[in-house]
């Protein structure tokens, strides 16, 4: 199980390597009702993954069980 306050870190990491992703309350809120069944390792890593392979911010579907520890590469 993945925090609120696990989910807001790696919304800052994205907001760090993405400048144009914005953190809102309702985001927040929205993405750990979704993604705090993952573990935050898995969520960590695959954002990792994730921004290596893209220019774009990740939307709370990169972030599906279909990715997670599965080592996808994203196109870029």
């Amino acid at each position: 199980m993945t925090t609120k306050k696990e989910i807001y870190s790696l919304m800052k990491l994205i907001e760090v390597y993405f400048e144009q992703f914005k953190i809102t309350q309702e985001k927040l809120d929205c993405w750990h009702l979704v993604l705090s069944k993952y573990s935050y390792e898995k969520l960590h890593g695959n954002l990792m993954v994730f921004v290596v392979h893209s220019p774009h911010p990740p939307k709370i579907s990169d972030f599906g069980s279909d990715y997670i520890g599965k080592g996808t590469q994203y196109p870029g």
